[in-house]
This record gives structure tokens, sequence and C-alpha cells, in this order.
């Protein structure tokens, strides 16, 4: 897969600036456009009494303060562009941002999003999604770690992270191995055919959470992004993801890529 096109949600929160720069970073690198994606919420409306009737001013209230922060997001989104000498999409909506982003993500090669949304994102949208947190410092990813068990979530999350980690020296980190199947010297083996210098970790949980270890070894190793597959199942639209997952979306200081 290559990177030409890549959708970044701006909702007018805190790390709005970082997943831009984020985007503008990568887009740089790999010659790709960019669109930003703004989502106005449905405006609350609700009864003051029983019987009663929210009042207009209230209501007015809610639109101009929806409107003012589209205006300051699409502002900032615009001035950034400039600075770096780049053209930027801008699209706003009104609605659920999950749908809209939903939608959108599926004619993009790459998804930046904050954890929240990338976590309805990692599922709806069948596109890789780089799970961003506010305070993570936006950069072209130098070292990845990559969490392997040899499932078919993990191959996705894996070839979808190729032009990412491009020039780097991935570590794949492999817990509890299966005895007798050298899984993670497979991988190396396969990804050092794209000409990455891979260094493979085998590591023993003994009933540790699974996520604590990926981001403890992330740490150690000086990962700067963490490539994994989001395992889940669905029932009535909601959905399950897998404890480490779960985990590496919650307390990440860094960028995820997900893949289902």
């Amino acid at each position: 897969m290559t990177i030409k096109h890549i959708l970044v949600a701006v909702s007018g929160g805190d790390g709005d600036r970082a997943r831009l720069a984020e985007a503008i970073a990568l887009a740089q690198r790999h010659g790709a456009q960019i669109a930003a994606l703004h989502v106005k919420p449905v405006l609350t409306t609700y009864a003051i009494s029983p019987g009663g009737e929210m009042p207009v001013a209230l209501i007015e209230a809610q639109q101009r303060e929806a409107e003012e922060r589209a205006s300051a997001v699409e502002a900032m989104v615009r001035s950034e562009a400039k600075k770096a000498g780049i053209g930027i999409e801008w699209h706003a909506e009104e609605g659920n941002e999950a749908s809209h982003a939903g939608v959108r993500a599926r004619y993009s090669d790459l998804v930046i999003a904050s954890p929240d949304l990338a976590h309805e994102l990692v599922f709806t949208s069948a596109t890789p999604v780089l799970a961003f947190p506010d305070d993570a410092t936006p950069a072209v990813p130098r070292r990845a770690l990559i969490a392997w068990n040899g499932s078919r979530e993990a191959t996705h999350a894996v070839r979808d992270a190729l032009p990412l980690m491009e020039g780097t020296e991935p570590v794949v980190l492999v817990v509890d191995p299966p005895e007798g199947r050298p899984i993670g010297a497979e991988l190396a083996r396969s990804l050092g055919r794209h000409g990455l210098k891979v260094e493979v970790h085998e590591r023993r949980s003994e009933k540790r959470d699974i996520g604590d270890m990926l981001l403890e070894e992330a740490h150690t190793v000086g990962a700067d992004l963490l490539v994994m597959g989001a395992y889940g199942h669905s029932r009535f639209r909601e959905w399950v993801l897998g404890g480490a997952t779960e985990t590496a979306l919650k307390d990440a200081k860094i960028p995820v890529l997900l893949s289902h």
C-alpha cells in the first residue's frame, strides 16, 4: 500500500494541532494529499419545564458556539497548511463524527484521529487508523514496535504499516511465542525483503496484561510508533476490542497504527 491521501479528523480539541502536524509530516514524506474533517455536533434540545420548550435564545447560542468552533478550527487548519506550503481539502459536516469520518475514510489510505475516534473507526472504515494521542509528538516514525502473534489482524496491520516503517528499524515483539513456531523470525525475514532491518524480541507474559507489556516494550526500545491488529466482534453495532488494543488506545503516549 502507498499513502497518497490522508484524512485527519479535527474536532476543536487540544490534540488537533498535533494530529494535523503529523498529517503534514507524513504527507510531505509520501507526496500525499490531506483532507481535514470537522463535524459539528447535532444541537441538543430539551424542555426547560414539563410541557415547556427550549428557548430560542439557547438554541441560537448553541448554533453560534458550534459555528464559531468550526470557523476557528478551519482557520487553524488553513494557517498550518499555508505555513507548510501545502494544500488541504476542508470538509465540514454536521451529525455523528464517527459516521462521517467512517464514510470519508473509505476513500483515504490512512486516517489520523484521536484514540477515542480511532476506537470507532478501526472497524467501520476498513482503512488503517493512526490513533494519535493529544500529547504525542508529531514526527515521521523512526522506530516501530510491532505486536506480532501471526494472526490475520496483525498481518493486516503490518502490511498497512509498511509505508510508515520505511527507513526505520522495527522491533517485532512476540508475547508467549508458540513452541516450535519461530513466528517472529519468519516476520523478520518477510520484512527484510522490504529492506527493513528487524529485531525480534520474545517475552513471556506470566499472567501480566499484554497491553501493558506492549507499552513497556515500546518505551524500552525507544519506539515512536506501535503497530498492532485490532480484535473484536460486533453485536447490535457495539464493538468489543481485545484487551491489549483497549490498553494501547487508553494509555499509549505514542501513535498506534491499528488495522482490522
